[in-house]
């Protein structure tokens, strides 16, 4: 049987059920593609990327960790229920919905099972709520599914492990307040995915504006009701905080809604299933989405989810995109979401120090060859969790992108056709255009700024000059957030060693806002941004100067002269490098 995760009660001030706070768990090695080199053509090198470890969990004992943890809770009716499901809503299909995922739990020795819902935000990166995976070992003990309108349905849909989970540092199971995770998976689904909304997005949580959530919950209010064993959907107007407090304080009898990090969609239950339109027990962690994006997390609500002048409460993503966002775009070398360091050899050695949070690991040599290249860059265009090498050739002045090739397991390179190699600076700091892929920056010799939106694929469209003529001889780089919304950041040093932060908009032809002046006197010999180095996730900053001191700027979430904490030594002798990355 499935029993609840947590015991977070709360009693209605009238004689209803026992309420419940929370919706909550419901209780019931390294490959080497050949160099690709042709006469005349580029010299391209050796590639000797890691992979992580493959799974250990077969797809069978996955399929048991589902079956066991919706036993008996999925039993397809017999005939038809006045109330189905997400309590007054309707059956749809996984191809409506092609980023619902089902995630169970299933503890073997426990005897014990879990159920939730979550959305697919990234090929591997799954968002739910913190309460169905704070406390638990994902890792140990859960299953994915993505692909399948059906609960117990194993002829469709595919499984994946769980390989890191992530949830709110500061969720408390309490008063359920921030209640926000992330599910790293075992390897990349081919499904759809689903962007998040962007932070300070307020037009998406207009009251009034319809909110559609999806989940496989409890198919009624009534005690020993079962989970929906098919999909379904409801559409639920979005609703005011203030409507919202006055209500839950009413009914519960207490303060548990928080505005600014809470919202609530729906009208009043009835006090039964009859006229109540409302998520349930199982939907919890499963998304609300407003106009194609993810805004809400199903979190919380009364027991029985029909308790008279109640409304169902979720998670408001955009009060969390600043924290979750990192923890979906954290590809590295060494799969422990701390960005890692590359370097060359004037021979043309490349060898890999991997981040140990603020040091860095001895140093492993990863292939020969590299002399060729004008510059690396390291970015997941496509999003799979597999670091990508972008790099300009000497020999023909053209970009080439390694990539791991999953139908041969090895990574290859291809030629970035889209993007010319002879602009004099580059720099692919994240989504700029919110989209949700990786896009690339590039500025001319006059002074030109060119943005390349990406397709997600290694490859761009077209060109969008940005900035016209003004910043001539200048470095770009940055990698991921720096000032904590949520939004990809460029950094920006002028020919005198000021450093500049233009905070993305996400907005296409203006994709900053005005520049924030973060340093002077920066006049290093390298500058690398891969990311967050930490792993708090926040991203940071490494760079060299002429003495080959290799010195760490950690960052702060500021926009301003305090962008960066105080710097710390990596360790000296790196001018034995002629390239970093």
């Amino acid at each position: 049987m499935i029993r609840a995760l947590r015991d977070r009660w709360r009693r209605p001030v009238t004689a209803l059920p026992t309420a419940a706070l929370a919706l909550a768990l419901t209780c019931a090695g390294a490959f080497a593609a050949q160099p690709a080199q042709a006469a005349d053509g580029p010299s391209l090198p050796d590639v000797g990327q890691a992979q992580p470890a493959k799974p250990t969990v077969s797809d069978k004992e996955l399929r048991h960790r589902v079956a066991e943890a919706v036993k008996d809770q999925a039993t397809p009716a017999t005939s038809p229920k006045k109330t189905p499901f997400i309590i007054g809503g309707t059956p749809t299909t996984i191809s409506s919905a092609p980023w619902m995922v089902q995630l169970s739990y299933y503890d073997s020795a426990a005897g014990t099972g879990y159920f939730c819902g979550g959305t697919l935000v990234a090929p591997n990166k799954v968002l739910t709520a913190a309460h169905c995976v704070s406390g638990l070992n994902w890792v140990k003990n859960g299953a994915v599914v993505a692909g399948a309108t059906g609960l117990l349905d194993d002829t469709s849909g595919t499984v994946a492990g769980v390989y890191r989970q992530w949830n709110h540092p500061h969720y408390n199971s309490d008063t359920v307040q921030n209640d926000i995770a992330v599910l790293t998976l075992d390897r990349p689904l081919e499904q759809q995915w689903q962007r998040l909304v962007a932070a300070g997005d307020s037009a998406s949580y207009k009251a009034g504006n319809s909110a559609t959530v999806y989940g496989w919950g409890l198919t009624s209010g009534a005690d020993g009701a079962d989970l929906s064993a098919t999909l379904r959907k409801v559409d639920l107007p979005l609703v005011a905080d203030s409507t919202c407090n006055s209500a839950m304080r009413t009914v519960l009898g207490g303060d548990y809604f928080v505005e600014g990090s809470m919202f609530c969609a729906g009208t009043p239950a009835t006090g039964t299933d009859e006229g109540t339109k409302s998520p349930c027990n199982g939907d919890s962690g499963g998304p609300v989405i407003v106009g194609g994006k993810v805004v809400g997390i199903v979190s919380w609500g009364v027991a029985g989810c029909t308790a008279k002048g109640a409304y169902p409460v979720f998670t408001k993503v955009s009060s969390y995109t600043w924290a979750a966002q990192p923890r979906i775009d954290d590809a590295d070398l060494s799969f422990d979401g701390k960005a890692d360091l590359l370097e060359r050899t004037p021979s043309g050695g490349l060898f890999e120090q991997d981040s140990k949070g603020t040091s860095l690991a001895t140093r492993a040599y990863q292939g020969a060859n590299w002399q060729y290249a004008s510059w690396v860059l390291q970015a997941d265009l496509d999003r799979d969790f597999f670091q990508d090498l972008i790099e300009r050739d000497k020999t023909d002045g053209k970009l080439y992108r390694s990539y791991l090739n999953h139908s041969t397991d090895e990574f290859e390179w291809m030629q970035i056709t889209s993007v010319w190699g002879g602009y004099k600076s580059y720099a692919i700091p994240g989504d700029m255009t919110g989209d949700a892929r990786p896009d690339l920056v590039a500025v001319d010799a006059d002074g030109s700024v060119y943005l390349y939106p990406g397709k997600g694929n290694g490859e761009f469209y077209g060109r969008v000059k940005v900035v016209d003529k003004a910043w001539k001889n200048v470095k770009i780089f940055g990698h991921g957030d720096l000032s904590g919304d949520g939004r990809a950041d460029l950094l920006v040093r002028n020919s005198s060693g000021t450093l500049y932060l233009y905070r993305g908009t996400q907005v296409e032809h203006t994709p900053w806002s005005a520049r924030i002046q973060a340093r002077t006197g920066w006049n290093f010999t390298s500058y690398v941004s891969n990311g967050d180095v930490t792993g708090d996730g926040i991203a940071d900053v490494i760079t060299r100067d002429s003495g080959g001191t290799l010195w760490l700027y950690p960052g702060t979430n500021k926009a301003s002269s305090d962008l960066f904490g105080s710097r710390k030594s990596l360790g000296t002798g790196f001018n034995q490098y002629n390239l970093l990355f």
